[in-house]
């Protein structure tokens, strides 16, 4: 699988940053789904502790755990994943919440919103999330890549440490060199950079000089690059895959036709769907407005607020929609008809992310998913309502 070791090609060395998305993109966005897999969705996925897997592993679910051995890669988004097994392969995830107390014997790569690890890694890890805890006890022999808000580094790491985060604190032996984007720095007990220590913070770090074996150099906070760099990048696109995956779920939950009508309905009718939804997309928050000052005067001002906020939910649940039709379109190409809903979403949700990223690209990207997933929804709710004769697109 992929390693992220600079020193190991001349190009990694002088590109760092492109190699670092490069592998990421190919190794997340498609994690090998042309290979055969097993795949489990369902409230409670469970691998039980005497059960092996000999393949790859796809679980979507509310919750997610594996207490018995995977001789694969897994690949899991759930609320809640809680991996006490054994993975043999490469372990790719997105929770709100996870928990990695089992060896991974591959490479780590996780989305989440808290993150604790106590089991060993076997080669690299790539994690952004809110909190995130790599515990004593546990060990990364390659490369630890990670963003947060509060990160904590008290396992050892075999190669470069690269982190963006509002608190990083090292409180166990880096091998390589550490290069930080961060508010606050702190080199606790225990701390020693083999290599450089470079950081980009708001305030002085405290770095006792014989924690650092290299060089140890400081760029000012308000000096560094608005992007935040890559895993700045990384960060704020986890967090959009998240949020509008958790979102996606909840409507496939709550409203399952609607999820699945929808998709259908931007497939058989793009342009009607888009004129509809450009037709709500314009209208809806004028007359929201108008609603809102008729209610200051006449009472009920509320209703104004309340068909704004609807407004709003429709425009985020634009995405999961086209992300649908983008994911199962996606997987058809891989010869994975009939993949499930959650799988798709997620495929589907990743690619939108991505692409909204783009400079000037990406907001007309955006622009038009929400146009396209607008009227999708309209279409999909008047199929509902009964047969009656078609809508026509507006002029």
């Amino acid at each position: 699988m992929s390693r992220f070791r600079s020193t190991q090609s001349h190009w990694r060395a002088r590109h760092p940053r492109a190699w670092m998305l490069l592998v990421f993109i190919l190794c997340a966005v498609f994690p090998r789904i042309s290979r055969a897999a097993e795949l489990r969705t369902g409230d409670v996925v469970t691998v039980g502790p005497q059960e092996v897997i000999n393949d790859d592993l796809y679980a979507f679910g509310r919750e997610v755990v594996i207490q018995g051995t995977v001789r694969g890669d897994v690949v899991a988004a759930a609320r809640r994943l809680d991996m006490r097994g054994t993975v043999e392969g490469d372990l790719l995830s997105g929770a709100m919440e996870t928990t990695v107390a089992g060896p991974v014997r591959g490479s780590l790569r996780s989305a989440t919103g808290d993150l604790t690890l106590t089991a060993a890694v076997g080669k690299d890890a790539l994690i952004f999330g809110n909190q995130v805890g790599l515990m004593p006890g546990t060990n990364i022999p390659g490369d630890l890549l990670v963003a947060g808000n509060e990160v904590r580094v008290q396992a050892p790491v075999g190669g470069d440490v690269r982190a963006s985060a509002q608190s990083l604190t090292l409180g166990a032996p880096v091998s390589g060199s550490v290069s930080a984007e961060v508010v606050t720095l702190r080199l606790a007990e225990g701390a020693r950079v083999g290599g450089d220590l470079r950081f980009t913070a708001q305030s002085e770090a405290q770095v006792p000089p014989e924690a650092v074996a290299g060089r140890v150099e400081r760029l000012p906070y308000e000096e560094r690059d608005g992007g935040g760099g890559v895993l700045g990048f990384l960060y704020l696109w986890g967090r959009s895959i998240v949020g509008l995956f958790a979102l996606g779920l909840l409507l496939a939950l709550l409203a399952p036709r609607l999820a699945a009508r929808a998709p259908a309905e931007l497939r058989e009718q793009p342009w009607r769907s888009l004129g509809w939804g450009a037709v709500v997309f314009v209208v809806t928050p004028l007359l929201a407005g108008a609603l809102f000052v008729l209610g200051l005067v006449v009472g009920g001002w509320w209703l104004g607020v309340f068909a704004l906020a609807l407004y709003v939910l429709a425009l985020l649940t634009s995405f999961p929609v086209v992300g649908l039709l983008i994911g199962r379109w996606l997987l058809e190409r891989f010869g994975k008809r009939g993949a499930s809903v959650i799988l798709a979403l997620l495929v589907g949700i990743v690619l939108l992310t991505l692409a909204r990223r783009v400079p000037i690209l990406g907001g007309l990207i955006a622009l038009a998913t929400m146009c396209f997933g607008l009227g999708a929804l309209l279409l999909a709710i008047r199929h509902q309502r009964g047969p009656a004769a078609s809508t026509p697109a507006p002029a």
